[in-house]
């Protein structure tokens, strides 16, 4: 039930969005043009006078305004964010980054570098399955997420959440149940009994309604080209992948920028390697040393690793 003053906020609303006054959208709609005014929204004894069904009728008639687009201007969808402002992205990525360090999500190490599994070495590492393991800190990172996707992306332009086997399942599961949408999970390669899939979920290749627009959920991306199986299988089955979204993106490899357009998808995160040197800086959980052997890995990891290998 909308209050007195919801239901003339909203009939301002729609009178400023048509570009008239108040008064203007009333002569426009065939009714008397004070009616609308303030001044008669109250009767002289002080009852609260409301807008006649009829008058609000004749308004939505001429605006060509539906009834369920008249009550968004009241309670806007929690779904109608606008684009997320480079304020707004910021202040996620240094909350984030946060996280990660205060999680141990993230661990920098100068002294005696980590080795990954190509062999190579490196003075940071990122673990984000860590993550779920904080629930707390994941509900809120998940908030954010869910808040990026929804105004970088549009409520109404993704019909399913795809994690990609098997860090992105968790972070799908999180992110699809805020969106209220349906969920998948897509293997690096078909399972080689039954039906042999590649997409477990409900995902059938019959569905032809207009988007099935997909986007795909990871942890984490380096240079991103280990990602072209799972797009390659959610086309296959018919879904069209323009999005893909990971809670941390390196960052530093060119690669990753040029394998994403080839792939004809755009990346969100909520956090870069970059970002989180600069919370490291400020909030002076590493040493100076430690922070500039970082900062050089950071600009140059190719050459960082060639030289420490």
């Amino acid at each position: 039930m909308y209050t007195h003053e919801e239901i003339w906020a909203g009939l301002d609303k729609l009178a400023e969005a048509k570009g008239y006054s108040p008064s203007g959208l009333a002569k426009k709609a065939g009714l008397d043009p004070t009616s609308f005014n303030k001044s008669k929204r109250i009767s002289p004894d002080g009852k609260p006078r409301w807008p006649s069904t009829e008058s609000l009728s004749k308004v939505l008639t001429v605006t060509h305004t539906t009834m369920n687009e008249f009550f968004d201007l009241i309670s806007p969808s929690p779904y109608d964010l606008g684009k997320m402002t480079a304020a707004r992205k910021k202040e996620i990525a240094a909350v984030t980054a946060e996280i990660l360090i205060e999680t141990k999500s993230v661990l920098f190490n100068a002294k005696e570098p980590f080795t990954l599994t190509s062999g190579k070495k490196s003075p940071v590492y990122i673990d984000c399955r860590k993550l779920i393991g904080f629930y707390e800190e994941r509900e809120l990172l998940m908030d954010c997420a869910a808040e990026m996707l929804i105004s970088e992306i549009g409520y109404d332009n993704m019909d399913y959440m795809a994690g990609g086997e098997t860090a992105g399942i968790p972070y799908a599961a999180f992110i699809s149940e805020r969106l209220e949408k349906p969920m998948v999970y897509v293997r690096k390669k078909p399972k080689g009994f039954g039906r042999m899939a590649q997409i477990e979920g409900y995902f059938p290749e019959e569905d032809s309604k207009e988007g099935k627009n997909v986007v795909l959920i990871e942890d984490l991306q380096t240079d991103g080209g280990s990602k072209k199986v799972f797009f390659d299988a959610l086309r296959d089955a018919g879904a069209t992948v323009e999005h893909a979204f990971v809670v941390f993106h390196y960052g530093i490899f060119e690669a990753s920028k040029q394998n994403m357009k080839d792939m004809g998808v755009t990346l969100h995160s909520l956090c870069e390697w970059w970002d989180v040197l600069a919370v490291a800086k400020e909030s002076g959980y590493f040493d100076a040393h430690t922070l500039a052997v970082v900062e050089a890995f950071l600009k140059d990891p190719i050459g960082w690793q060639g030289a420490n290998s």
